[in-house]
């Protein structure tokens, strides 16, 4: 017996014991199939589109190479809306940080006084007992 096979039984008893993983393969297959079927429809759709076109080929083409540049020019505006959102976005955080910043370093800066005030008097303390 070969590792494979002792791997594909331990599989199998894994999922005889536990039920959420059968479930999960199952829904792991499914997810397959459908991806399968959906690249083989687009493929046979996309080539009955071509044979069945009722215009030259020259005609499809362009109109195809309009189609695609009107989706090039929508893109295009939401790339740069999404760009300008998320730059703005970025500036009012950043602000934010900032000032949360500041304000672990006044508090950081508070502890440090304590401390080395705290150091000082324990230096104090060690001199009167010497």
């Amino acid at each position: 017996m070969n590792r494979k096979d002792i791997k594909q039984r331990v599989d199998y008893i894994k999922s005889l014991l536990d039920p959420e993983t059968a479930k999960r393969q199952k829904r792991k297959e499914r997810s397959r199939g459908l991806a399968k079927g959906l690249a083989v429809g687009t493929l046979l759709g996309g080539i009955a589109g071509v044979f069945f076109a009722p215009d030259k080929g020259e005609n499809t083409r362009m109109k195809a190479k309009g189609e695609l540049d009107k989706a090039k020019d929508v893109l295009e505006t939401n790339f740069q809306e999404g760009k300008s959102k998320l730059s703005n976005i970025v500036e009012s955080k950043k602000g934010f940080l900032k000032d949360g910043i500041v304000v672990v370093k006044d508090k950081n800066n508070s502890h440090n006084i304590f401390v080395e005030e705290e150091d000082l008097l324990d230096e104090e303390l060690e001199k009167e007992e010497a």
